[in-house]
């Protein structure tokens, strides 16, 4: 799958202005790209609950009637999102540094105030942990990591990760997917 993840709303709002004169990123064709609907999901609202709303927007390449796309779909994202994650990357950040700072991942993870149930805290846990090979390599192309006295990987990881993007306007984890064009987890 070939998705896209842009900075914010009015990125993608302004990809999807240009969609007739843009080239599929899988047939390199231009004219045929539509857009084909919403990804949608829960996101947490203001109040503590959980809503329904789009999570992505579908873009499809025609091959109907004389169109000559190649009929596949590919996403557009907004970094704040994350992909196969209830979370957004601002809640995901505040639970991955209280977990390094306190050590107790389930008291971080109540602190977001979140509706999930605690061992979500454990596997969110352990998709960091399984994805900081790929994200501490991405992020030694941008700098160098930083030197700090700690045994923890995780801590080492979130360091690099806070000092790369330390002057983005978005949080660490959303400026790292939209810089990379990859999710986090």
């Amino acid at each position: 799958m070939c998705s896209q993840i842009y900075a914010s709303k009015t990125d993608v709002e302004a990809f999807l202005a240009k969609l007739k004169i843009t080239p599929c990123p899988h047939c390199k064709k231009t004219g045929f790209l539509i857009k084909h609907g919403s990804l949608i999901g829960f996101v947490p609202n203001n109040l503590g609950d959980t809503v329904r709303a789009a999570r992505a927007v579908r873009v499809f390449c025609s091959n109907r009637h004389l169109a000559i796309g190649c009929g596949r779909t590919f996403s557009i994202w907004t970094a704040d999102k994350i992909k196969h994650l209830f979370l957004c990357a601002d809640s995901l950040w505040q639970f991955l540094s209280n977990a390094v700072d306190s050590g107790n991942k389930i008291q971080a993870f109540r602190l977001l105030k979140c509706t999930l149930s605690d061992s979500t805290a454990y596997r969110i846990w352990q998709r960091f942990l399984g994805a900081q090979v790929a994200i501490r390599t991405a992020l030694n192309a941008l700098c160098e990591p930083p030197r700090i006295e700690s045994n923890s990987p995780a801590q080492l990881t979130l360091a690099h990760l806070a000092k790369a993007f330390h002057r983005h306007a978005l949080s660490p984890i959303a400026a790292f997917a939209a810089t990379f064009q990859t999710f986090f987890i």
